[in-house]
């Protein structure tokens, strides 16, 4: 009889360590992030204007019924059927997902930082790309130099083929006063400045970079001048020739 009370106590005392063993090993399954779910409203790919790299904003509509937007990457949007390779490997949206039921995991959510930048400063920074990045034109801009003066400072760094050394240079000058720091003898403003540059050529301002058209091109187009004015001189030496050939 105490051997079957003792054995019953035992198994009774291993069954309760093997649950609270095994409710030890699943707490943290039970901890994991919960996916987000919705339904499918719209699906765009945007590009990181900085790294160029391509991912994909989806746009959902939870179970409360409200909106909200989800940036993933373009392997990501792939594996849950968002977008498709076709024939060349080039990503294309699936229409089809619209509609649909979705779940995604919270780690595979990109921030999306491009939120937090100054519209006029990324604008600047992709239309000069190379010249000057966005924290150069953010740290003019936070320093009291404003955007049209930093835009043409850009435009004035291009003409001189200048990097963003050279910027930052255009732009203290401009704060300071101090022209002979560049080595422009008796230029004393930045309307000198800007002609001696410039030297009768003309550039773009704010309105072009902010509508994305480069207007300020003007070396190539004078190059197209100048190889117009090379064929039609060409063209009169050639006639020149063939009337002497023909006096011949």
């Amino acid at each position: 009889m105490l051997k079957t009370k003792f054995l019953i106590s035992l198994v009774l005392t291993i069954t309760i360590l093997v649950s609270q063993v095994g409710a030890v090993f699943a707490a943290p399954a039970l901890q994991g992030p919960t996916p987000i779910t919705g339904t499918i409203q719209r699906i765009t790919r945007g590009t990181d204007i900085n790294t160029g790299i391509t991912t994909v904003i989806v746009t959902m509509l939870d179970k409360n019924e409200l909106s909200q937007m989800l940036r993933i990457s373009l392997e990501t949007a792939i594996t849950l059927g968002l977008v498709t390779l076709d024939g060349h490997g080039n990503p294309l949206i699936n229409n089809m997902a619209l509609g649909q039921s979705i779940e995604i995991e919270p780690t595979t959510v990109i921030p999306d930082e491009e939120v937090k930048r100054n519209p006029v400063g990324s604008a600047l920074a992709t239309f000069f790309l190379g010249i000057a990045d966005y924290d150069s034109i953010m740290d003019a801009h936070d320093k009291g130099v404003g955007f049209g003066v930093i835009a043409e400072a850009l435009w004035l760094t291009r003409e001189l083929h200048g990097d963003s050394s050279d910027f930052k240079a255009l732009i203290l000058v401009r704060q300071t006063g101090d022209f002979d720091a560049l080595g422009y003898d008796s230029i004393k403003n930045w309307a000198q400045l800007r002609k001696a540059i410039l030297d009768g050529k003309k550039i773009g301002n704010l309105g072009t970079v902010m509508s994305n058209k480069d207007n300020g091109n003007e070396s190539n187009q004078d190059k197209n001048k100048d190889k117009n004015k090379d064929k039609n001189n060409n063209g009169n030496g050639n006639g020149n020739g063939n009337g002497n050939g023909n006096n011949k």
